[in-house]
């Protein structure tokens, strides 16, 4: 007998950021809540700007938009806990040399929303982390102003900043002198305990072999540590300790956690538990002979959940599992009883990068637990 408990029970799916000519990649995304029971769908918008790029199709040669192409942040309005949505608006025009990409927004304790993004300059090798602050509901927001506080790129994660019990802000990084072929990353964090007025990054980082350390998500135990799960080339999910709110990290070791190399979404559910959403797969460089591909396949997108402070994980779940497609790079939000999954969908057997759309579901909070809430 199937276990249907096993797969996509969704209450409610949309695509939140379709293809379009004028807008042929989306990802990056989040989901905000304001007042008056409100959400704000953030995402990353890349858009074309020659007259020649404007009809192509997702299987037109040369048409892929890559990491560097042009790219504004965007959102969307919710009135009715993310069933509907607004037409899009401008959250952050693009002031970089690229692009900017790669939003967080964190509501502080005083009410304050601090919005972070990153601002790319390829020719350059640089990729600034940059901070604004509202403190009216994202209707307006104060001047950009770069808090990293190095050299080289500094990547961050869409929806991965969290606000310890200190009330120290971390925001999960990795950065590397070098983007491109023989790069290598170490990972930690930027944190700030001035409600982000002053940041340093972490004295001691995690590295690995190859590509080295990705794309932390990170948590807070429940003693106040921190807890991070590291994309890596390995063909595992890695993991690293923090007994200083992010100052120091400790040495990394392995996962039981199959994963190409791309970025996962970590976070603690309202009832307490963990809830994780990854790639649950190992890559074709392990499957496949003579593949040297780590960072394929992109698809199943699962979670599971952890009552142990992630020591251990179990209850999977499959959020999507569309064959020829990418599906990756997920966020959650939790809002009352339910969850907010979005994700990145991109068709495989297109161009890379060009038909980029973001799906959003909505799942019974129930559903992540150990039985599911609907008849199988």
């Amino acid at each position: 007998m199937i276990d249907r408990s096993a797969f996509s029970n969704e209450a409610h799916a949309v695509t939140a950021a379709p293809w379009s000519h004028a807008h042929p990649r989306n990802d990056h995304q989040l989901v905000f809540p304001l007042s008056g029971g409100r959400l704000l769908f953030v995402w990353c918008a890349y858009y074309v700007r020659r007259p020649s790029a404007i009809g192509r199709t997702p299987f037109d040669a040369g048409a892929a938009m890559r990491d560097d192409a042009p790219c504004r942040i965007a959102a969307r309005v919710s009135a009715d806990r993310g069933r509907t949505w607004s037409g899009a608006l401008t959250l952050q025009e693009n002031h970089g040399a690229d692009n900017v990409k790669h939003p967080n927004l964190l509501r502080l304790p005083s009410g304050r929303i601090l919005f972070s993004y990153t601002e790319r300059d390829a020719a350059a090798q640089r990729l600034r982390v940059r901070l604004r602050v509202s403190d009216d509901e994202c209707e307006t927001f104060g001047p950009s102003r770069d808090i990293t506080p190095g050299p080289g790129w500094y990547f961050t994660n869409a929806d991965h900043v969290l606000l310890h019990s200190s009330g120290r802000i971390v925001l999960p990084c990795h950065a590397g002198p070098i983007y491109g072929p023989g790069d290598h990353y170490r990972a930690f964090c930027l944190y700030s305990d001035d409600d982000g007025e002053t940041w340093r990054e972490s004295r001691v980082k995690i590295d690995l072999p190859e590509r080295g350390a990705e794309e932390p998500a990170v948590i807070e135990r429940r003693d106040g540590s921190l807890l991070a799960l590291l994309r890596t080339s390995l063909g595992r999910l890695y993991r690293a300790w923090s007994s200083d709110a992010g100052e120091t990290w400790s040495e990394p070791a392995a996962t039981e956690l199959d994963s190409p190399s791309v970025a996962t979404c970590m976070k603690r559910m309202p009832g307490g538990d963990l809830l994780l959403i990854w790639n649950d797969t190992p890559p074709y460089a392990a499957t496949i002979p003579g593949s040297g591909l780590t960072h394929q396949p992109r698809n199943p997108l699962r979670s599971a959940v952890s009552d142990d402070d992630g020591e251990t994980w179990r209850n999977r779940r499959t959020i999507e599992d569309r064959f020829g497609y990418d599906n990756a790079y997920p966020s959650v939000t939790f809002v009352d009883d339910e969850a907010l999954v979005g994700y990145y969908s991109t068709v495989r057997s297109g161009v890379g990068g060009m038909y980029g759309e973001v799906r959003l579901k909505i799942y019974p909070l129930a559903w992540f637990a150990e039985r599911d809430p609907r008849p199988a």
